[in-house]
């Protein structure tokens, strides 16, 4: 079968085969087609060179990585919040107020250089460095932490504070003439003449061992502040505290009196290590 095409101007006529004039209509049919190939896709390939995705996050499968990512930035901030809260135990400690905890950021400086965008993989490793130069930090500030709290635990069962107000001994650590048998003996502490009832204080915090009557001593109050230390307070008219009980430095224990084996009313201090008296001046002048 063939289509005959009719010229009006020439008045002639020119046979064509079927099989072109098909391929023909089917040229016309796919010409709508081609025309939006040309309009959209041209337009989709501009906007995709206008925001190019990186190559590390070129494909879907990536999104795990900056899922990974974002969930070591979260675990660096709580390190960094710890360390915040460390770094306040530590000045409370050390005794520093807010502006003199404050760090002032370093001065910094250089030639200019040409900024570069970091890859997924670099970028990985830099959190990762970061996140164990924290932890290490961290483990440090740790340590300081116990350091100053076991100093600070030291200082305070020092027996460095005076046990009473009264500033004068009538009789001094060493070997003395005994007011009872005139015969030289050793003093093994130090009397402060006081009238009866003037308080009594620990001269360091601890645990209360005894708080008993003796012939000797009288009414007397010992106290254990570790390491084998323990503070005596001798010829007491009256003990505040019992046996087991924790008291801090400058508690309250007792109060001044003569009972015992005394002259009259004052407080005989003593501190021993591990029985043995030491002379509580050296205690008592390392809190000036």
């Amino acid at each position: 079968m063939n289509i005959i095409l009719v010229s009006n101007s020439t008045t002639k006529t020119r046979n064509i085969p079927l099989p072109f004039a098909l391929l023909g209509i089917g040229l016309l049919s796919l010409l709508p087609a081609l025309l939006l190939w040309v309009l959209i896709v041209p337009h989709g390939m501009h906007q995709h060179k206008e925001a190019p995705l990186h190559p590390y996050f070129a494909h879907a499968g990536e999104q795990v990585h900056i899922d990974a990512l974002a969930q070591q930035l979260g675990e660096i901030g709580a390190k960094v919040l710890r360390l915040d809260a460390l770094g306040a135990r530590l000045s409370s400690l050390a005794g520093l107020k807010g502006s003199d905890a404050d760090v002032l950021p370093p001065g910094q400086g250089g030639p200019m250089v040409d900024a570069r965008t970091m890859s997924g993989p670099e970028l990985a490793y830099r959190i990762d460095a970061l996140a164990q130069s924290i932890a290490l930090n961290s483990d440090k500030l740790s340590m300081l932490e116990a350091m100053l709290l076991q100093q600070r635990l030291k200082a305070s069962t020092l027996p460095s504070t005076m046990p009473t107000d009264v500033a004068y001994n009538s009789s001094s650590y060493g070997w003395r003439v005994d007011p009872f048998s005139g015969k030289v003996a050793f003093h093994e502490g130090l009397d402060f003449v006081a009238g009866t009832g003037t308080p009594v204080y620990a001269s360091a915090a601890g645990i209360v061992t005894a708080a008993e009557q003796t012939p000797d001593y009288g009414r007397i109050v010992k106290i254990n502040h570790g390491a084998g230390l323990e503070t005596r307070y001798a010829h007491a008219s009256q003990l505040l505290v019992k046996a087991g009980d924790r008291v801090e430095r400058g508690q309250m224990i007792a109060r001044v009196g003569s009972t015992g084996r005394s002259t009259g009313a004052h407080l005989h201090f003593e501190v021993r290590l591990n029985g043995a008296a030491l002379d509580p001046r050296k205690f008592l002048q390392s809190a000036k």
